[in-house]
């Protein structure tokens, strides 16, 4: 097959004709005249607008300038004349068109004068009064009127032209400060603290041979910051509403037992004593418990309020009646008895008591405390007694000459007597004066150890004689001491004795004292 051959054409050029040069011309034109046309539409209504700005912006202005020269009118007005602005408020109190001295009054009338004089304070179902004289609360309303007359007379004219606005279109709020004794009311909310429950801690006791443990109790704390802030908002807003009181729980320590043991324990000690000065030391009887049973027991048993804990007794091997600090016979005095086998029998039961007995200094000697309570279970038996003057049988009849004996022989040491009361009638064993009666629950013979030294009282019931012999250490300045008594008068039925305690050395008196007047039937 031949090749093939590229064939290159001419394409002719398009000319337009004048007939169509023209025709688009016209086309053009029109064209140009429609965008002028429209142009000039815009420009008008741009020019437009932009008149109507200018208008409103010139508005405003004068608006401003007449908004602003009438404010700064009555701006002026307000300087020249000495009231308060219009919109101020003070504790929420309008003062607005008042002179200072016109605000402190009403406000003086508004605030405190109707400030209450006590606030109700509210613990669980109990109400509580806390008087509000002592903290002399008032509303600073000198400063807050001061305050309140300054605003837009600071002499900056472009700050107080602001506030003056300002307060056209708002209000001035001004707090009056609450003024009050901060240390009366502190006082007053301690004072009132002490009213809410203590804590209560754990104690102890000895009773018997049992050691009694008390659990402890918890007590209310008060939150005195967060109380104190609550009564004065309420009192700065006038409220007198009650204030639920805010407190805490205070819980009580938990029982120690080592403490308790270390305070409890003691070792067994035997009495002694030092010479140069003679010092007596008492014997100390020993205490003990078991540490760890009382601990399970408290931890086994957490509800109980008590718990009972058993002790442990340790007596010493020596006491003070057994040491040989007695040597001197201080004083000693007897009276007859008859043998009445019922009366011998109360004698010597009463006797038996009373022997023995040691009285340290300071410490004193009850008759009816060291024989007790006269029974038949005691073995007393029935013999003759006093009733109002009479002779009749009575339980423990006798025991009365062991009271009279003793009284002697007291007076003789140079004792303190701090109760003796004389019988209805006079005995057959001593003269009025000399006596001593007792009577369980209603007569007791008492007397005080004055000496520097302890005493030791030995009585004894035999071969007819009642004895009474008071034990000790001799002072520098003794005497020979007894009981001289003789009948002075009559009264009626009734004989009267008095009787004196004499001092004598070597057998010369050189003092006496009035002890008793005794009446006798």
């Amino acid at each position: 097959m031949p090749k093939s051959e590229k064939v290159k054409m001419k394409v002719p050029k398009m000319v337009p004709s004048k007939t169509e040069e023209k025709a688009l011309v016209k086309v053009e034109k029109r064209k140009l005249a429609l965008t002028i046309i429209e142009n000039r539409k815009l420009l008008k209504s741009i020019a437009k607008k932009i008149s109507i700005a200018v208008i409103c912006v010139i508005a405003v202005l004068y608006i401003g300038l007449m908004g602003l020269i009438s404010t700064s009118v009555f701006y002026v007005s307000h300087l020249k004349n000495d009231l308060i602005q219009n919109g101020v408020l003070i504790n929420g109190i309008s003062v607005a068109d008042m002179n200072k001295q016109e605000a402190i009054n009403y406000l003086q009338a508004q605030l405190n004068q109707t400030l209450p004089e006590t606030v109700s304070l509210q613990f669980e179902e109990d109400i509580f009064q806390i008087d509000l004289a002592p903290l002399k609360l008032k509303f600073d309303v000198e400063k807050a009127a001061e305050e309140a007359y300054q605003i837009g007379r600071t002499q900056n004219v472009v700050k107080d032209l602001w506030d003056y606005v300002k307060i056209l279109n708002d209000t001035a709020k001004i707090e009056a400060t609450l003024l009050y004794d901060e240390k009366a009311l502190n006082q007053a909310l301690e004072n009132f603290a002490k009213e809410l429950p203590e804590v209560k801690q754990y104690d102890y006791e000895i009773q018997n041979d049992k050691l009694l443990i008390h659990k402890g109790k918890s007590g209310v704390g008060l939150n005195t910051d967060e109380l104190k802030s609550k009564i004065l908002k309420n009192l700065e807003n006038r409220k007198q509403e009650q204030i639920k009181i805010p407190t805490y729980e205070i819980l009580p320590e938990e029982i120690d037992v080592e403490k308790i043991h270390e305070e409890v324990y003691k070792k067994p000690q035997d009495a002694y004593f030092t010479e140069n000065p003679i010092t007596i030391y008492e014997p100390i009887i020993g205490v003990d418990f078991d540490v760890e049973k009382a601990k399970n027991q408290i931890k086994n048993m957490p509800d109980l309020e008590e718990y009972s804990i058993d002790l442990n007794f340790t007596n010493p091997k020596v006491f003070i009646k057994d040491l040989a600090i007695f040597p001197h016979v201080l004083s000693t005095f007897s009276t007859q008895y008859v043998n009445n086998p019922n009366r011998t029998t109360n004698l010597m039961i009463a006797s038996n008591k009373i022997n023995g007995t040691i009285i340290m200094p300071g410490e004193y000697f009850s008759f009816n405390q060291v024989v007790g309570e006269r029974t038949i279970s005691e073995g007393y038996k029935n013999a003759a007694i006093f009733v109002n003057g009479e002779v009749e049988d009575g339980l423990a009849g006798g025991i009365c000459q062991i009271s009279s004996t003793l009284y002697d022989a007291v007076i003789a040491a140079n004792l303190q007597i701090k109760e003796r009361h004389n019988h209805s009638k006079l005995t057959s064993y001593l003269a009025g004066g000399k006596d001593a009666t007792v009577v369980w629950g209603r007569y007791d013979f008492q007397f005080i150890n004055n000496r520097e030294y302890p005493i030791k009282i030995e009585m004894s019931v035999q071969n007819g004689l009642v004895t009474a012999s008071i034990y000790g250490i001799l002072s520098n300045e003794e005497y020979e001491i007894n009981i001289e008594s003789k009948q002075v008068g009559t009264k009626g039925v009734y004989v009267i004795y008095e009787a004196y305690k004499v001092y004598r050395q070597n057998g010369v008196e050189v003092k006496r004292e009035f002890l008793s007047r005794d009446l006798y039937k």
